[in-house]
């Protein structure tokens, strides 16, 4: 355990010297290359600059990636994106982006949520679908902040979290409180519109 603490301590270290900028940068990219491991970068962010910066800083990052990930898609690829697929294939595809077009906005911001999801593939998808900007940025933004609190929990306290059983409970209840957030949203900013 000491050698693990002894690393983590490197790390950190290592990130606190390049500030801030380094550890946006990095979750930033994530959206864009899906091998970084999100949840280490985000938990060192809020070992290294404290649990609210640190988390801001992720917040930020990530919005700032996935949407990057989304225009880049949307704006430059989704035309010639289509043309690598045989006919059959460009039909399927299409019925599952007019399916993700068509996505409630609650359903879409607890995907954002959950800790497993893709983010890299929503992206991608998100960018080459016909979601409107404005329901995919407020879902973006309405489902991350639950999906980096899980993540900078267990990643500050992993040990911890592996002998705790409590942790699932409260990745539930982030979900139910970003699905609920995401209702009242969904009413007062017209998202569907």
């Amino acid at each position: 355990m000491d050698k693990v603490t002894l690393i983590v301590d490197q790390i950190v270290n290592y990130m606190v010297s390049f500030g801030p900028l380094g550890g946006f940068v990095l979750i930033m990219f994530e959206s864009f290359l899906p091998p970084l491991p999100l949840g280490l970068i985000v938990g060192l962010n809020m070992i290294s600059f404290g649990h609210v910066f640190g988390f801001l800083l992720s917040y930020f990052a990530t919005i700032t990636g996935c949407m990057l990930s989304f225009w880049l898609f949307r704006y430059f690829f989704k035309d010639r994106y289509m043309n690598w697929f045989n006919e059959k294939n460009q039909i399927r595809i299409k019925k599952w982006m007019s399916k993700l077009s068509h996505m409630k906005f609650t359903t879409l911001a607890v995907l954002f949520a959950v800790p497993l999801t893709p983010a890299f593939l929503v992206n991608i998808a998100g960018g080459l679908s016909d979601i409107s900007i404005k329901k995919y940025l407020t879902a973006l933004m309405v489902g991350k902040p639950a999906m980096l609190l899980f993540y900078g929990y267990i990643a500050v306290s992993l040990v911890d979290s592996l002998k705790d059983p409590r942790i699932l409970i409260k990745v539930v209840i982030l979900l139910i409180i970003t699905y609920i957030i995401s209702k009242i949203i969904e009413k007062v900013v017209k998202v569907e519109e």
